[in-house]
């Protein structure tokens, strides 16, 4: 009886100090949620009393014209931006795993574009992609001192908001990666060298396999951010031109502040959030069975 006493103290304290945690969460991530869900089957402008329309905000959606494209740039984007960022980030993190004079502030150097604002940084490269800016001196050289339409070019803009999205974030996992490769005991790699494995082979039978699961983390969490794309397509190409950058991100904004169809913003929203969701079972999945 003493010790159900005890248990259930100790249970009350714990509740007492998680709940702040808990409430923060019901006000600012699940009632939005449900208030979103709820939100996409009305039609409402902000001004009109909400209209009940039942599933008509996702039929109109998916037969849009423009959500449809903003959706394959939204996959486009991800991919885009996501692979070449894994293999710098991995290589930087190979790289800087050496020991080396300076190995410190060059880590620091390429770490410093994630703790910058995404605001600042899009204010910055959209100056350094004009066309007398930065971008076009450096390259003059090899276009023949033409000018390239970084921006008003709707191939070039795509291109443009992918070297500023790995340029910001591959610092980051390349920490991440770092970290996981100094995690792998230097014992793997004796017996590897003693066996006769060269540097390819150790890489792919040694290090890749035990850098498994912090490449899942990387490879999840970097979907994730990129599916949530929204401030690069906002204040540097405001999803042009001609939609061309437009993603699923900046049509939620147009279509709930600009067009104030709040309803088919939420609906846009709830696809988002089912993608994400899928992604994050993945991932739980594949760390699960990584486990086993």
């Amino acid at each position: 009886m003493i010790k159900m006493t005890i248990y259930r103290k100790r249970s009350l304290w714990g509740f007492l100090f998680a709940l702040p945690a808990i409430l923060f969460f019901i006000l600012f991530a699940y009632y939005p949620m449900i208030s979103a869900a709820r939100l996409s089957l009305y039609d409402w402008n902000l001004v009109s009393p909400p209209q009940f329309v039942g599933l008509d905000n996702y039929t109109y959606i998916f037969q849009d014209g423009r959500f449809q494209k903003a959706l394959v740039n939204t996959f486009k984007f991800v991919g885009t931006y996501a692979v070449p960022m894994w293999i710098v980030a991995l290589s930087m993190a190979l790289l800087f795993t050496q020991d080396f004079r300076g190995r410190g502030l060059f880590r620091t150097l390429y770490f410093v574009p994630i703790i910058l604002s995404e605001t600042v940084i899009s204010i910055v490269w959209r100056l350094l992609f004009h066309p007398q800016g930065a971008v076009n001196a450096i390259i003059s050289p090899f276009t023949g001192g033409q000018t390239v339409p970084w921006l008003t070019d709707g191939n070039y803009a795509f291109i443009a908001l992918v070297i500023v999205a790995i340029w910001r974030v591959f610092g980051y996992y390349m920490i991440i990666f770092i970290s996981g490769l100094q995690n792998i005991p230097q014992e793997y790699y004796d017996a590897a060298r003693v066996d006769g494995g060269n540097r390819i082979q150790v890489f792919r039978f040694v290090t890749m396999p035990l850098l498994l699961p912090t490449t899942v983390f990387v490879v999840i969490i970097s979907l994730l951010n990129g599916f949530q794309a929204f401030v690069y397509q906002y204040l540097i190409t405001r999803g042009g031109p001609n939609d061309s950058t437009n993603v699923l991100g900046y049509l939620i904004y147009q279509e709930a502040f600009t067009n104030l169809n709040m309803g088919r913003a939420a609906a846009i929203s709830l696809v988002l959030f089912a993608i994400l969701v899928t992604l994050t079972f993945i991932q739980l999945y594949l760390i699960r069975r990584r486990e086993v």
